[in-house]
């Protein structure tokens, strides 16, 4: 996989320039205004990967200062590859897999020392990549080339490998390092297979089945499969008649002979190239008809529908290839490009679920409504300041509403527009346009990544048969902001809705205000709440009703048993929690978290302590602990929490 990549003087980009990619996961999207430079970094990964290391598209500027000696353009991908990956089974790649290993834990195990922008960057980047991955298990290697030369570059870390010699206190040269690393650029990169799709691509060329990605795709060889189809013997017995046909001529024209140059008899190279000529060549693609009597060549179809024929074709073929050699990265340049907004949620959510099927997706785009979409995956936006500098923000689309929430409170001050209003009203739409759909999604809006850690599993089925969506917004205000936009369109009777959205918050000490009509029968506005009157049962009810307490928290509706053996898994790190719950016995008749204990209110603060604990971090922690205890066979026959079953009664 590749993570991220260092860029000099590539196209718009003059100086070296970090863009993070992605951390680990299979999806990731570049978004930005138009000329930021999104597609020439899918451009450049073509570049390296498919080795074009000629005439490069050099920054003008840079092109005009002069690129010559220390200035060159390169391009250096880093990828993170699995050691159980790599290939080690003759004798040349284990030689090759003992260089990566070095390599790689070179680049663990020390940061680049430049003061620049993106050395920091980098160093920021792997840092986050080493809390998912051991390098014990994972290969971090940097792999890139200078533009019209044909050595090995690793950046930044060029001039600081010193483990080529027996002395680690020399740092290698730069031609002792192009000795010891010969033939790795190739032996990294022959791992992976690299699809790219321009904008500009001509659907009736890219998809002709000779065409080397079309091959890609198929995992199929054309010229070996012709071989195959070619009986043994043929081409010897074609020789020998065309022979004779050329004796015969030859035996009337007496003075006269026909004899090749360079041979005289058809090779099989020249069999297949002529059966591809003549065969593979006239063939086009076309489209069925819904009824399946008509067809269209792509060429004739709208633009719209020639880029959706370019994703579903890559899709057709990527979601039944398992036993691919190489590793497959599929990068698209604006997949809704020409689409109406209706189209895009589908094409999106195709190369979405590719990523689920171990390949790894990048897409360059204007068009977020695809976030919400996105349930593992990264986005970065690039974009230029006043100095004509690239900047480029990573986020992680798990829980992006909520990431930009936070990114508020940290800049304290606007966003970029790129991902605040844009995101915000392509989500809008996007939903809108899901739950329209015949086979509509369903929706649970929530307010923080620790709800969507419980909801993911406790509605487990609903999201994957009814096509639900856990979405936390990062506060209060948000998910009343999405459902006051959401409301109009859904009341217009003009739309036929088909889906449910569900909004949850929880109870706060202060009432909340919500224009909530409680008679739609698909949009819902609930808060969760402690009965004091029903033994402290947990209660689904309107967002607006005047009961305020107590304040309730997702921390206080949940299985009373689970909810213990959560807290002692932290008792460990937290004193006061093992005082708690050696002194409090669990309540016989406890209907959720929150009347497990009979507490003092110390003890309730205690507890509040730890939650808050971390920056808030304590909370997503314990929500992943109670979820892996709670799908542990001793609990699995808990009873459902009545609040739970009604949200799925809603949905289903």
């Amino acid at each position: 996989m590749i993570t991220s990549i260092f860029l000099r003087h590539f196209k718009i980009y003059k100086g070296i320039t970090f863009i993070p990619i992605s951390e680990g996961v299979g999806f990731s999207s570049l978004i930005g205004e138009n000329g930021v430079g999104k597609s020439s970094v899918l451009e450049a990964i073509d570049y390296a990967i498919n080795k074009k290391h000629n005439d490069w598209p050099i920054n003008n500027e840079a092109k005009n200062e002069g690129v010559g000696g220390k200035n060159f353009p390169y391009i250096a991908p880093v990828f993170l590859i699995k050691k159980a990956k790599l290939r080690s089974a003759k004798t040349a790649d284990q030689e090759l897999f003992k260089k990566a290993e070095k390599l790689s834990d070179f680049i663990w195990e020390n940061n680049l020392k430049s003061k620049s922008k993106s050395s920091s960057e980098f160093n920021k980047h792997k840092n986050e990549l080493a809390k998912s991955y051991n390098k014990d298990d994972y290969f971090l290697l940097i792999v890139g080339k200078k533009h019209n030369n044909n050595s090995i570059y690793f950046g930044g870390y060029q001039t600081e490998i010193d483990f080529i010699g027996a002395n680690p206190s020399i740092k290698s040269t730069d031609e002792e390092i192009q000795t010891y690393f010969k033939g790795f650029y190739d032996y990294i990169i022959s791992h992976y297979s690299y699809l790219y799709i321009p904008v500009e691509t001509d659907v009736s060329t890219y998809t002709k089945l000779e065409t080397v990605e079309m091959q890609k795709l198929m995992d199929k060889n054309i010229q070996d499969e012709i071989v195959k189809a070619i009986k043994p013997g043929t081409l010897k017995q074609i020789n020998k008649d065309l022979n004779c046909f050329v004796k015969d001529v030859e035996s009337i024209l007496e003075e006269y002979e026909y004899k090749g140059y360079h041979k005289n008899s058809l090779t099989m190279p020249d069999l297949v190239s002529k059966i591809i000529e003549a065969y593979f060549s006239i063939k086009v693609l076309n489209k069925k008809s819904i009824s399946g009597n008509k067809v269209i060549p792509v060429s004739e179809l709208s633009s719209g529908e020639k880029r959706k024929a370019l994703v579903d074709v890559a899709y057709s073929f990527l979601l039944k290839n398992h036993n691919a050699d190489s590793n497959i990265i599929l990068a698209v340049d604006e997949p809704e490009a020409s689409l109406h907004i209706s189209a895009c949620y589908d094409q999106f959510e195709k190369l979405f679920s590719l990523s689920k099927n171990k390949h790894q997706i990048l897409v360059s785009t204007h068009w977020y409504g695809f976030l919400p979409i996105v349930q593992n995956g990264s986005s970065t936006s690039i974009r230029k300041n006043s100095s004509n500098e690239t900047t480029a923000d990573f986020f992680n689309l798990y829980n992006y509403r909520e990431t930009i929430t936070q990114e508020k409170k940290k800049t304290k001050g606007p966003l970029p527009i790129d991902y605040n209003i844009k995101s915000y009203n392509d989500l809008v739409q996007s939903i809108l346009f899901s739950i329209l759909k015949d086979e509509p999604y369903n929706w649970l809006v929530c307010e923080g990544l620790s709800e969507k850690i419980y909801f993911e599993v406790l509605f487990k089925k609903e999201i994957e048969d009814k096509k639900l969506r856990i979405l936390p917004l990062g506060s209060f205000k948000e998910v009343r902001k999405l459902y006051n936009n959401l409301l109009s369109p859904i009341k217009d009777p003009d739309y036929k809705i088909k889906g449910k959205v569900i909004c949850l918050i929880d109870t706060d000490s202060e009432r909340v205000d919500v224009d909530y009509e409680n008679n739609n029968k698909n949009l819902f506005f609930y808060r969760l709440w402690n009965n004091k009157k029903d033994n402290l049962k947990t209660n689904l009810i309107d967002v607006n009703k005047n009961s305020m307490n107590p304040p309730t928290e997702i921390e206080d509706c949940l299985n009373p048993y689970i909810y213990k053996q959560t807290l002692m898994e932290f008792c460990k790190e937290y004193f006061t929690l093992q005082n708690i719950i050696d002194k409090c016995p669990i309540r016989e008749k406890a209907e959720n978290s929150y009347s497990t204990f009979d507490l003092r209110d110390s003890e309730k603060d205690d507890i509040k302590s730890f939650f808050a604990d971390n920056e808030g971090y304590n909370k997503i922690r314990f929500a992943e602990k109670y979820i892996e205890i709670a799908q542990k066979p001793f609990f699995e026959n808990e009873p459902e929490m009545d609040w739970i079953g009604k949200i799925k009664k809603l949905i289903n």
